[in-house]
């Protein structure tokens, strides 16, 4: 079975809430946050814990692997 449109729509659906909750678009480190997960379970720790986030939580935890 092929998940891969389905991947893709859980990708947009997370960054799509986290630009509602930051009102702004996501940097590209963010997204790679997002988008470098593939598994299910992976992608719905993300989805919940980005539920339960707003502004500066929300923002460091989408750049907690970022190097800087």
């Amino acid at each position: 079975m092929n998940n891969e449109k389905l991947v893709i729509n859980w990708h947009n659906s997370i960054i799509r809430e986290c630009q509602k909750r930051l009102g702004r678009n996501l940097t590209d480190e963010e997204e790679i946050f997002i988008t470098s997960r593939g598994g299910f379970v992976a992608l719905e720790m993300i989805e919940d814990t980005v539920k339960t986030l707003a502004g500066k939580e929300l923002e460091e935890y989408l750049n907690s692997e970022s190097i800087k």
